[in-house]
């Protein structure tokens, strides 16, 4: 019954249905991430209790990116879908135009600073011993130039993802494919990584800031593709390394300069666990959605 239900709505269901008692006790309702809110949204347009009492915050990652692809009556079934959203959250702050030119004002976004648990990804005490390291199974990965870069070289690259992120792609022999980790594996990774890679295309958000900002944290070198939504949280030369989108010259160069530059790595990888800590830590990202949500009465 769930899997027709939702089927035929386009969206998850059954938490909305599930979490109506909590919801009843509650000051806000908050969704992780947007598709979670969508049924919400509709009770809220539709004034069914108790969410209809009840101010909605969609944290989203995707929305944007979504309506800026999307053919105009898709982004028009969108902006309708969360129309009944008090604040939807977003990462990069061009995606604000993008929301508002589909009909969402702009007094109900709000672009945050994303955040990573600074107190889970710490430094190591172990060496350094994986000489490039990429994680991700996100859609606005770009291995295909990832691998062009590295093909042909004698760097040594440690790839984590799922099958189909590489599925059709000729991957080099100098990959080492592990697949998918745990978590506590994957945190491991970052802390023996002398380089994170992380390879993207250009989307409205920062794909691939969740793998950047730990690996960060960690005090790991990092580079990345300079999207402009990533520039809002990665300094060129200062806490990372950034290259333009598509570039397989440009990472292969970088990536052999970093290979043979161990002071330069140490310099870019604790001036970004410092950013990490004082800037993009989960802590001050909440804060800054909870003050958020007193300014604008919606608590």
């Amino acid at each position: 019954m769930r899997d027709v239900i939702e089927h035929r709505a386009g969206f998850p269901v059954e938490r909305a249905l599930r979490g109506t008692a909590a919801a009843a006790r509650s000051d806000v309702v908050l969704a992780l991430l947007e598709q979670q809110g969508a049924a919400v949204s509709t009770a809220r347009r539709w004034r069914l209790p108790p969410y209809a009492s009840k101010p909605l915050v969609l944290f989203s990652v995707w929305l944007a990116e979504d309506i800026r692809s999307a053919a105009p009556e898709a982004r028009r079934q969108l902006a309708k879908r969360y129309s009944g959203a008090d604040l939807i959250t977003h990462m990069s702050v061009h995606e604000t135009e993008i929301l508002e030119d589909a009909g969402i004002s702009r007094d109900r976004t709000l672009p945050v600073t994303f955040g990573v648990n600074d107190d889970y990804y710490t430094p190591g005490t172990g060496p350094r011993d994986i000489e490039l390291l990429a994680v991700g199974q996100d859609r606005g990965r770009d291995y295909r130039t990832l691998f062009d870069a590295v093909r042909g070289t004698d760097l040594v690259l440690t790839l984590v993802c799922a099958p189909a992120n590489v599925a059709g792609l000729d991957v080099p022999d100098n990959v080492r494919m592990m697949g998918l980790v745990p978590l506590a594996d994957y945190r491991e990774l970052l802390r023996r990584a002398r380089v994170v890679v992380v390879p993207t295309h250009e989307l409205a958000y920062p794909t691939g800031q969740s793998v950047a900002l730990e690996a960060a944290s960690t005090g790991a070198c990092v580079a990345v593709t300079g999207t402009q939504a990533m520039r809002e949280y990665f300094e060129d030369g200062t806490t990372a390394r950034l290259v333009d989108v598509g570039d397989a010259e440009g990472w292969r160069q970088l990536l052999l300069e970093l290979r043979d530059d161990p002071a330069q790595r140490a310099a870019l990888g604790a001036s970004a666990r410092v950013a990490a800590q004082t800037r993009f830590s989960a802590r001050g990202m909440w804060a800054e959605i909870a003050a958020s949500c007193v300014e604008r009465g919606l608590v």
